[in-house]
């Protein structure tokens, strides 16, 4: 059966406006490959095979380069296309449902033996030769408005398919942006684990020295080295933590195995006093944010198929038309008929029908099919009320984190400083014998304590102020 392509386009262009086309055509295109790295071609078996960098020539990636490539790579992301150009198939089937439809068939039989000769209509012993052809079409004119509804109703999936595709695109870069900050401060806090083994092998040997002019006892100078192992201890520690970081962070990005990104530490910090109003942010996370968007999409599909089954009641109606003709002559003897092209133009006949179809009882599939429709609408209108309390929680958590972080970052400046201060006084008094070993140690360990918690601290402020803004309409990746 031959569909008319031209009427699906023309209704296709009527149907859609112009920015959803747009954005339509967005979602159905795999994401380009020029931002971070290009893709290889499909392997053999279908499956397209993972770029492999080398380590060589790849340099050091920052935030918004692992979230890109990330969101690049995600086979989440990629299956989301995939079932978005599904969506794009069932649309057109349902447009392509409401345009005629037209068949042509043709058919030759020949018999041999006894058979009716057509021109006298007794049976005769020979070979006949029987050739027809037939063109019909048929169009629907009226289903209840069930066509209507389900063109309705794929389109919407469609632009449900858009908004799941950029929530399965932010949960990409979300969860990349976590892996980074993971690494960012595990590689601080390895940095600061060798500033502090530095500095207590510094002070074991002016404690040594010490110890050989008289000033320090032998207990002294054990304290000092138990210090010292636990700050190798600590180290190792610190420096197995940051490669577990990269691998939650290669796992994130669905980076090739067997080599890890060099990545940026150096991120600027915003000023608290740049965040939108919370009132502000909420309203718009609520309205454009995809999680809203899909639960405001599934209830109006819903809707629309809740009156796709109601349609079902109403009758139905359709027009249709044909052609045909035939060609018929004996094999023993072919000068007894007329020519091809006569019989054809002799033969030809022509039909007109209309369909009238008025549902009465059809074992209840229809009540059925209508409740369940109606139940599923009103599923949808709960999962939407859900996902929005969900949603609304999740802003204010992320806004009042962002502020509550902003303040420790300020108060962790404030301690990491003050605690230098101090141990750089401890440090001196211990030079001059004023104060003990333990004194210093635990100067020491405030200082290291402060420094590693203004890195947390600092960290997660960025991370809730990118995740305010995101819910605000800024774009993760910049």
């Amino acid at each position: 059966m031959l569909k008319l392509s031209f009427s699906i386009v023309i209704l296709s262009i009527l149907l859609t406006p112009s920015v959803a086309r747009q954005r339509i055509a967005a979602s159905e295109t795999p994401p380009a490959a020029d931002t971070v790295a290009r893709t290889e071609p499909p392997a053999s078996d279908g499956t397209a095979a993972l770029p492999r960098p080398a380590a060589d020539t790849v340099s050091a990636m920052t935030l918004d380069a692992c979230m890109a490539y990330a969101v690049e790579h995600n086979p989440n992301v990629r299956q989301q296309i995939y079932a978005n150009r599904n969506y794009r198939q069932e649309y057109i089937a349902s447009i392509a449902a409401l345009v005629p439809s037209i068949s042509a068939s043709a058919s030759a039989t020949t018999s041999f033996g006894r058979s009716v000769d057509p021109e006298t209509n007794t049976y005769t012993t020979v070979a006949n030769l029987d050739n027809s052809y037939s063109l019909s079409g048929q169009i629907p004119v009226f289903a209840g408005l069930s066509g209507i509804n389900t063109v309705r109703a794929a389109r919407v999936m469609r632009l449900m398919g858009i908004e799941e595709l950029q929530q399965a695109r932010d949960e990409a870069a979300l969860n990349a942006m976590q892996a980074y900050f993971d690494v960012v401060y595990y590689t601080e806090s390895v940095r600061l684990a060798r500033e502090q083994r530095q500095t207590s092998a510094a002070n074991l040997h002016k404690s040594r020295k010490l110890y050989e002019l008289g000033l320090k006892s032998a207990a002294d100078v054990a304290e000092i080295e138990s210090q010292c192992a636990s700050d190798d201890f600590l180290l190792t520690q610190q420096e197995n933590n940051l490669a577990l970081a990269k691998i939650s962070l290669c796992e994130a990005m669905n980076y090739p195995s067997g080599c890890c990104p060099e990545i940026v530490a150096e991120i600027a910090v915003g000023t608290p006093t740049g965040a939108a109003a919370y009132g502000e942010v909420l309203a718009y996370a609520l309205e454009k944010h995809p999680k809203a968007q899909q639960a405001a999409y599934n209830v109006q599909q819903m809707r629309l198929k809740y009156s796709v089954a109601k349609g079902k009641y109403y009758p139905s109606v359709s027009v249709g038309g044909g052609y045909s003709t035939n060609f018929f002559m004996s094999l023993d003897d072919r000068s007894l008929y007329a020519p091809f092209g006569s019989q054809l133009r002799d033969n030809r006949g022509y039909y007109f029908s209309a369909r009238l179809s008025i549902p009465i009882f059809g074992g209840l599939t229809k009540r059925t099919s209508v409740n369940r429709a109606r139940n599923n609408w009103r599923i949808a209108e709960l999962q939407r009320d859900a996902t929005l309390r969900t949603l609304q929680s999740e802003v204010a958590q992320a806004y009042q984190q962002m502020l509550g972080a902003g303040k420790e970052f300020v108060q962790a400046s404030k301690k990491a400083e003050a605690a230098r201060l101090a141990y750089e006084a401890v440090a001196g008094k211990y030079e001059r014998g004023m104060v003990s070993t333990l004194d210093l140690q635990t100067a020491s360990d405030k200082l290291l304590q402060a420094r590693a918690e203004r890195i947390r601290t600092r960290l997660q402020y960025i991370i809730k102020t990118r995740l305010v803004e995101y819910y605000n309409g800024e774009p993760l990746i910049r």
